[in-house]
């Protein structure tokens, strides 16, 4: 991958779409997930793909309502690749349980670190993702990992 000197706007703006993508998905926000993305823009998670935002859209909508999910983002390295152009990796620890009533959950630890490789567009809405595929790295044995 071949990478020009990325200025610290271009750095920021691709980070805070890292952030927000998690951000949305842990508090159910899923058409504010979807909205980080280009409109043809992709998501492969778990042997699947989805394309645009509606499929990713509807993808989300389909978990279940008892999942409670935190991504604790990391070690977010952005390369800019071309002037309207990024790429970036970052590491994630992902808790998840599923919420019983109104208690809050309990959990022993994380259910899975993994991984996630991005490439950035620059829209005339700002920077979006293109293509975003999330792969674990590590899973924690006796976690939960659906969802």
């Amino acid at each position: 991958m071949t990478s020009t000197t990325i200025t610290a706007d271009v750095e920021a703006a691709c980070r805070r779409l890292v952030v927000a993508f998690a951000h949305h998905l842990d508090h159910r926000r899923f058409h504010e997930v979807a909205a980080l993305f280009t409109a043809d823009g992709v998501w492969h998670r778990r042997g699947v793909s989805m394309r645009g935002r509606d499929q990713i859209l509807a993808f989300l909508e389909r978990r279940e309502k008892t999942v409670v999910e935190l991504h604790v983002m990391a070690t977010t390295l952005v390369e800019q690749l071309t002037r309207t152009s990024c790429a970036a990796t970052s590491y994630a620890t992902i808790y998840r349980t599923h919420r019983v009533g109104d208690d809050v959950p309990a959990i022993t630890g994380p259910s899975a670190i993994g991984e996630f490789h991005d490439r950035f567009e620059l829209t005339d809405d700002g920077w979006r993702f293109t293509y975003r595929a999330s792969e674990p790295v590590f899973v924690i044995d006796g976690a939960s990992h659906s969802g």
